[in-house]
């Protein structure tokens, strides 16, 4: 692999034809650990895929211990990507079509996160309890830590099973819902004002199968540089991370890399209640006091305004950094139009030296069909130019002659 990428012996394509045959014969991709269907105990958890097909993981058999990881496999890694953005994406991308924004089954934003279980629940009970709200995907109860996860449909039944559930009494324990972080996103920064959505989810579904994927604006509309890409699993964000980190993966013709980082999980719907806050020492002694506008001459004050000074300083310094960086941006950008503009001239001399030695190439071989007559006549042309310099030059000194013999007859 390391000499197929980097340094390429003279018979690249016969080692390569061989490893894949190789390959071929004797590894094969790696299979989930669980069926279609089925559930499967591991250690104190259960662990079940909704459908009769199986999940993204599942494979319908057992893989082999010792086999290559997803990334490294030939028809699955990285060659297999860079074929499939050489080949399906090359050329002019206009006029996309837009995307289907309809909510596909079983995503990743309609998944649950249920806490503080009992661990005696048997599992087709928990099953029992939120399948009355919808159908049932990925089921994951994890009996040690008294957690489950639990993928629904769509969002909207997710929802309810939420609201409804909240708080709610399983055996005198009350179950704790909140939603699932996304572990399947990526934030890909960088993005050039002509980059929409349609070009992002294109660019981006050569590494796998893409739930939902937008373009960050801002109250105008205007892009921030940013975007958010979720895929169908993890494997496919992994591997867009690993592949941009190690190379430099354009989307237009500008030159600017697209930067890809694990999507950070936030939770900014739900935010924190006050049934999942945890009553200790340290939440007692601050509800001591509740929301108060501190004396300007008390201690209080003057320790506020000292936070305050400490985040004016962040802020400034924040934006002395972002004006730096973007000054930075643009000398890179002068620079690299010089480069790109003294890269098209050498590129057209080339051309041209290229188009002279064809020339001469041409007059070699009519020199060669000719013989010694085309010889012949290229020298008598030679020495007709000849004499024709030779006669201009002698007409003109005798004009001159009579030039000058004429201004010495009017002077007389």
């Amino acid at each position: 692999h390391y000499h197929h990428h980097h340094q390429p012996p003279r018979h690249s394509h016969s080692v390569f034809s061989l490893f894949s045959v190789f390959i071929m014969e004797n590894g094969s991709p790696q299979k989930g650990r669980d069926g279609g269907g089925g559930s499967e105990r591991r250690g104190g958890s259960y662990y079940q895929q909704g459908g009769s097909g199986g999940g993204s993981s599942g494979g319908g058999g057992g893989g082999k211990r010792g086999q290559p990881p997803y990334g490294r496999h030939p028809q699955y890694g990285y060659d297999k990507i860079k074929e499939r953005v050489n080949t399906e994406l090359s050329g002019p991308q206009m006029d996309l079509p837009p995307l289907d924004l309809a909510e596909k089954k079983f995503n990743a934003s309609s998944r649950l996160f249920v806490g503080n279980l009992p661990r005696d629940l048997p599992y087709e009970e928990l099953k029992e309890i939120f399948s009355q709200y919808g159908e049932l995907g990925q089921v994951y109860f994890n009996k040690d830590g008294a957690y489950a996860f639990i993928n629904f449909d769509y969002r909207a039944n997710a929802e309810k099973a939420k609201r409804e559930m909240q708080g709610k009494n399983c055996r005198n324990r009350p179950m704790k819902i909140r939603y699932a972080s996304i572990s399947t996103g990526v934030r890909v920064k960088n993005l050039t004002p002509c980059v929409s959505n349609e070009l992002l989810e294109k660019a981006f579904n050569v590494f796998g199968q893409i739930e939902a994927c937008r373009v960050i604006v801002d109250d105008r509309g205007k892009t921030t540089g940013d975007g958010i890409v979720i895929f169908a699993d993890k494997k496919g964000a992994t591997l867009a991370i690993k592949k941009c980190q190690e190379e430099c993966y354009f989307l237009t013709s500008a030159l600017r890399p697209v930067i890809v980082e694990p999507l950070e999980a936030r939770d900014e719907e739900e935010g924190q209640p006050e049934s999942s806050m945890h009553k200790n020492e340290q939440y007692k002694q601050e509800r001591k006091e509740g929301p108060r506008f501190a004396d300007r001459n008390s201690f209080e004050y003057e320790y506020g305004i000292r936070w305050k000074r400490l985040y004016e300083m962040y802020k400034e310094k924040k934006l002395l950094l972002e004006s730096d960086l973007q000054a930075e941006m643009e000398q890179l950008e002068r620079r690299l139009a010089i480069v790109r503009h003294e890269h098209e001239t050498e590129k057209l001399r080339r051309e041209l030296m290229a188009r002279e030695q064809e020339a001469m190439q041409l007059g070699r071989s009519l020199y060669g069909r000719q013989g010694g007559y085309g010889m012949d006549r290229y020298q008598g042309l030679q020495e007709d130019r000849y004499t024709d310099r030779y006669d201009t030059s002698r007409d003109e000194r005798y004009q001159q002659a009579l030039q000058e013999e004429r201004y010495q007859r009017m002077q007389e």
